[in-house]
C-alpha cells in the first residue's frame, strides 16, 4: 500500500527500528525491493534522485512505483531524494510521490529554513511528507558538497522553524562509500536526538559496518538511506553472469542473478535494522 513517510517513521521511532530508503530506479529493481519488504513484513521507502527522475520521467517512475506500492501488502513510500531546488519537488508531488526531500544543506541557515517551510506547506496539500537536511553529508571523491557535522542546537532550531517531518543529519557517514569503514559519532547523535523531536535520517549508510546499523536501533534513527550497496550487488552479479555465459543474449536470464543478489542485500539490511 502507498503511504506517506510520516505514517511509518513515528512507529519506527517508538519501535526502535529503522526503515530502509532504497535507491531503486528501474522496474526490476523496484520489484526486487518491494518483494523483499513483503517477505520481511517490513515497510520500505523507494527513492529516486532528481537527475534519474528527469531521465526516466517523474510521471513514469511515479506510475510504475506507485502501482507496485498500491498492489503490495507492504507499506511503501515513494520518495524524491536530495532535491536542492523546488521545481523537481513540485514535479514529484504532481507525479504522486508521497514524500520529498529538500536538501538545503549547502545554503545559509535562513534560506534553508525558508525554502523548506515553503516545501512543507505545498506538500501538505498532497498529504506528502518532507525530509530536510542540516549539516552536510559529503560525497566520496567529490568536492562540490561540503562535509559538515550537524550542530545539535542548530538542528533543533531548524526542525522547529522549518516544520520538516524528518531530519537528515551528518554524524560520520559519507555518500557513495563501497567499503564499510565509516563510523557514527554516537555521542553527537545522542546530543542531536536529545534536542530534536522529529525522526532522524542517516544518509550514506552503505559505508557503515553491520554492527553500527544494529546499534543505531537504540537511537531515533528511523530512515536509513541505502543505495551504493544495491548497485554494487547488482553489478557484481551481472558481471559474474556475463563471464560465465558470454554467449547468452536472453536479457531476463542474465538479470535473474544480479536482481536476486540485490534482493538479498535488501533483506540483510532490513534484518540489521530490526526486522
Amino acid at each position: 500500500m502507498l503511504v506517506s513517510m510520516a505514517e511509518i517513521l513515528q512507529r519506527a521511532k517508538e519501535g526502535h527500528y529503522g526503515v530502509p530508503a532504497l535507491s531503486a530506479v528501474d522496474e526490476l529493481s523496484l520489484r526486487a525491493c518491494v518483494e523483499a519488504a513483503e517477505e520481511m513484513n517490513a515497510p520500505v521507502i523507494l527513492q529516486i534522485s532528481p537527475v534519474v527522475a528527469e531521465f526516466m520521467g517523474y510521471d513514469y517512475w511515479g506510475m510504475i512505483a506507485g502501482e507496485m506500492a498500491r498492489r503490495s501488502t507492504a507499506e511503501v513510500v515513494l520518495h524524491l531524494d536530495h532535491a536542492n531546488m523546488v521545481e523537481p519537488i513540485w514535479k514529484a508531488l504532481d507525479a504522486g510521490f508521497s514524500s520529498v526531500m529538500f536538501d538545503g544543506s549547502q545554503l545559509p541557515f535562513e534560506d534553508n529554513v525558508r525554502i523548506t517551510n515553503e516545501v512543507v506547506k505545498r506538500a501538505e496539500r498532497y498529504g506528502a511528507s518532507v525530509e530536510a537536511e542540516i549539516g552536510s553529508v559529503a560525497y566520496l571523491g567529490r568536492d562540490s558538497h561540503k562535509d559538515q557535522l550537524t550542530d545539535p542546537k542548530e538542528a533543533a532550531a531548524f526542525a522547529e522553524a522549518s516544520g520538516c517531518g524528518c531530519l537528515a543529519v551528518s554524524v560520520g557517514t559519507t555518500h557513495m562509500m563501497r567499503t564499510q569503514t565509516a563510523n557514527i559519532q554516537y555521542d553527537l547523535l545522542e546530543s542531536i536526538q536529545n534536542e530534536v523531536k522529529v525522526p532522524l535520517v542517516i544518509h550514506g549508510s552503505t559505508g557503515l559496518p553491520d554492527s553500527q546499523l544494529v546499534k543505531m536501533r537504540g537511537y531515533h534513527v528511523c530512515k536509513v538511506n541505502i543505495g551504493t550497496a544495491l548497485r554494487v550487488a547488482f553489478d557484481k552479479g551481472l558481471r559474474a553472469e556475463l563471464e560465465e555465459r558470454p554467449n547468452d543474449y536472453i536479457y531476463i536470464d542474465l538479470l535473474k542473478r544480479p536482481l536476486e543478489d540485490e534482493k538479498q542485500v535488501v533483506r540483510r539490511k532490513m534484518e540489521l535494522l530490526g526486522f
